[in-house]
């Protein structure tokens, strides 16, 4: 996929998990946890990927969306272990990720938290701005006021509470971002993957019931509007 075809599926997708883990195999695992229960977007830190070329081409065989975070020199888009990529991110807003990821043909997502830094990294015409961490700052209502100022502002929700995450999206968050500490379980739990499968099903399945809502809103709306109802 090219990059305009990559930000259209992550749109599509809607939500997607970020892992910190470097051990190959557990990654392995709970990637096919997730994909079991409906996540169909993984990002990996570039610690994990580097050095590993194997890594993201199995990902990709499960169809995966797979993404490379913690990136932030454009030296790093072009190495060996993150070339394949679906999109990569960067915590803070580095230009030349920017025109790496756009030499690339690749979706570029820019990090920021405060109203300047999520402004700066919009400036630099990303394909997404993720919020680290809008919980902090008064979760959705943030969120929201960000759009209002910036109303073209292609937003993913980052490390989003388990409770509490449509609001989100009621306010134009196009991509939310679950951690591997909201979703993996403790690892001594016997049942490990089956609770990450439930975990993420439960937050696909709200999720798609929220989009069916709005879709039938959107219809009752339109059919009133040829109507000529009031």
């Amino acid at each position: 996929m090219n990059r305009i075809e990559s930000s259209a599926a992550l749109r599509a997708a809607g939500i997607m998990a970020s892992f910190r883990l470097l051990d190959e195999w557990r990654l392995v695992q709970a990637a096919a946890a997730l994909w079991d229960g409906g996540f169909r977007a993984l990002e990996l830190t570039y610690s994990a990927v580097r050095g590993n070329g194997r890594l993201i081409p199995t990902l990709k065989e499960m169809d995966f969306l797979v993404g490379v975070g913690s990136i932030t020199r454009s030296s790093q888009v072009r190495e060996a272990g993150v070339i394949g990529a679906d999109f990569v991110a960067a915590p803070v807003s580095a230009p030349d990720v920017v025109l790496a990821c756009e030499e690339a043909d690749v979706p570029c997502i820019l990090g920021g938290l405060s109203p300047t830094e999520v402004w700066r990294a919009h400036e630099m015409q990303p394909d997404f701005v993720k919020v680290t961490n809008p919980e902090a700052l008064g979760g959705s209502p943030y969120a929201a006021s960000l759009r209002e100022t910036l109303p073209t502002l292609h937003l993913v929700g980052g490390n989003m509470p388990l409770h509490g995450y449509l609001s989100y999206l009621e306010e134009g968050v196009e991509v939310l971002e679950f951690g591997e500490a909201q979703l993996l379980p403790e690892p001594t739990l016997r049942d490990e993957w089956v609770e990450l499968s439930r975990r993420a099903s439960e937050i696909v399945v709200a999720c798609e019931s929220w989009k069916a809502s709005r879709r039938e809103d959107i219809g009752s709306v339109t059919a009133r509007s040829a109507r000529g109802d009031n």
